[in-house]
């Protein structure tokens, strides 16, 4: 038995996770899954709440490793996995300390798009906030890999968090440059359907 496996992830009556947590390992971050734990330098391990979402982390995982943005897999049990400890922002607070989206980094977003279509990963929508992280050199690193499989074709999350930012225009710009396809499902996307979102979110807040 390793030291983490005495690390429980719960959830409580008001379905919030509960982590306890008797090891050294320092805590790094939890989501609606589970919860994440550094081991060393390179490697963390993520406990999850259900054994079966395990699985499916560990098999979209699998289905992706080499892939630049793909953490890499290095053990997997009934309830973790152990991968590469990411060490970096996430991608909205780099976009938004920096104040600009490079080229580079736009070439990623699509590249990465463009790969999970091909691995057959149906939801593109991942939380620039929580699952798109940026390494040194511009590198970006994706982590929760369980709902690949949810119908979400478009990024809405990624293009609402830009056009915050004030950065979609330059953003879709890029993408112009990179990939049309893309670009016409994506400028579509803003112009319409995430309008009428925001407006909805501006009309909750008064």
């Amino acid at each position: 038995m390793s030291d983490f496996d005495f690390i429980t992830v719960t959830r409580n009556e008001q379905k919030e996770l509960v982590i306890h947590n008797p090891t050294s390992y320092p805590f790094i971050g939890k989501g609606r899954q589970g919860a994440v734990f550094k081991l060393s330098e390179d490697r963390c391990v993520k406990i999850f709440l259900k054994p079966e979402v395990a699985k499916q982390e560990k098999e979209a995982m699998l289905k992706g490793q080499g892939l630049p943005f793909m953490p890499k897999l290095f053990l997997s049990g009934h309830n973790y996995i152990i991968m590469e400890y990411i060490d970096g922002p996430s991608l909205r607070d780099y976009l938004q300390q920096h104040g600009t989206i490079t080229e580079s980094i736009t070439r990623q977003i699509v590249f990465m798009k463009r790969e999970m279509k091909r691995l057959g990963f149906t939801n593109l929508d991942i939380c620039v906030i929580r699952h798109i992280f940026v390494e040194k050199q511009q590198i970006l690193k994706t982590v929760d890999h369980a709902n690949v499989y949810k119908w979400k074709p478009i990024p809405v999350r990624l293009l609402n968090t830009l056009s915050e930012l004030g950065l979609i225009d330059l953003f879709l710009q890029q993408v112009k440059d990179i990939d049309k396809e893309f670009y016409s499902e994506w400028k579509n996307y803003v112009h319409t359907d995430g309008a009428k979102m925001k407006a909805k979110r501006r009309k909750k807040a008064t």
